[in-house]
């Protein structure tokens, strides 16, 4: 069916692209969804309503209003807002002048840590985008979109980090308001980010509360509560689903694998895995 035209003569209606490349992991650090463009009707909304990831739309012309929070924006061309999952936001393109708008929806575990370094908030959700990335972003995706698929991950990846930096440096957390009280969350994200990164060393719940700077014993018990398992316990959790994602390949030993996850000792390796996923490393290797 033929899209409508605005009153530049453009036409009118979504464009949607998804990520071709599955994300590494069940949790990855940080990944692209989707991405996309629209030149909106007047009036043309969302909401109210919630995201279950992360939505950033850039506004490229026109303007319309965002509501979040009880609080309310005018966003204009130029500006951009972002929609937290789990947070009701409506949204609505001006009747005289709505908005052309182009947008990327990504989650991980990195996201909440990354935003903490800003000044955006539910509340809080508008912020300037530069003159040359933001204005660029959906076309350079579709350029990496059709990339090799040997390569199309990483130059992905890459304009997403270029794309954080950027924002960081665009709404920083102010001298004003000073750096933002870490939340309870934010300390688990922050655990959760160095288990991740330092799996396959020795970490001990000590070493995160020092890390983090609260109470060992609290750290405990607050990790215990957000995650659902003690830290030592996610950690075995997540050596071992490190350990199935390198037996799946089939082309490590079992000691390899051992030592790949944290465990010089590949007979306690085994002892714990059997433990923890039901089957021994080498029957699990061959039935996979």
């Amino acid at each position: 069916m033929k899209n409508r035209e605005n009153k530049e003569g453009e036409a009118m209606g979504a464009i949607f692209h998804y990520n071709p490349d599955l994300a590494f992991r069940e949790s990855p650090d940080m990944y692209l969804c989707f991405w996309g463009k629209e030149h909106c009707e007047p009036l043309h909304t969302f909401g109210p309503g919630v995201r279950d990831i992360y939505k950033i739309h850039f506004v490229h012309a026109g303007k319309g209003v965002v509501r979040a929070e009880g609080e309310t924006h005018v966003v204009t061309a130029g500006q951009a807002f972002i929609a937290f999952p789990e947070h009701v936001i409506f949204y609505q393109a001006d009747e005289h002048d709505p908005w052309t708008y182009s947008w990327i929806g990504f989650y991980g575990e990195q996201v909440p840590y990354l935003l903490n370094r800003t000044s955006l908030s539910p509340s809080d959700p508008v912020f300037p985008m530069d003159t040359k990335l933001m204005p660029r972003l959906y076309e350079l995706l579709n350029e990496v979109e059709q990339e090799e698929a040997a390569v199309r991950d990483l130059r992905m990846q890459a304009l997403l980090n270029e794309f954080f930096a950027t924002m960081v440096k665009l709404a920083p957390v102010t001298a004003e308001r000073g750096t933002k009280p870490q939340t309870k969350d934010n300390y688990i994200h922050r655990c959760l980010d160095f288990l991740h990164t330092h799996y396959a060393e020795d970490i001990t719940v000590a070493q995160l509360a020092t890390m983090v700077g609260l109470d060992r014993k609290y750290l405990s018990a607050l990790f215990k509560r957000t995650v659902g398992l003690p830290p030592q316990q996610y950690l075995l959790k997540y050596r071992m689903e490190r350990a199935c994602e390198l037996l799946k390949r089939g082309k490590f030993t079992v000691g390899e694998v051992a030592r790949s996850v944290g465990y010089q000792d590949a007979l306690l390796f085994s002892k714990m895995f059997r433990k923890t996923i039901g089957v021994a490393p080498s029957d699990y290797r061959m039935h996979t």
